[in-house]
């Protein structure tokens, strides 16, 4: 049996993560694609922080 990094259970099968490397079991992460649930979580925190049609206010300073 193998041991699941993400949960510590023990379990029948685990999968590599292609992110970080880590075993992780089937409900711990998404198999087809090989992503730990911990690398999928961090990849839509990133994702949601990124919106393209916000306005960002710069300010530029007068060296003349």
């Amino acid at each position: 049996m193998s041991k699941c990094e993400i949960c510590n259970q023990k379990v029948k099968t685990t999968y590599v993560c292609d992110g970080c490397g880590a075993r992780f079991c089937e409900k711990c992460g998404n198999v087809k694609k090989l992503t730990c649930k911990d690398c999928i979580s961090y990849d839509e925190e990133i994702k949601g922080g990124y919106k393209p049609e916000q306005e960002i206010e710069i300010e530029i300073e007068d060296t003349e």
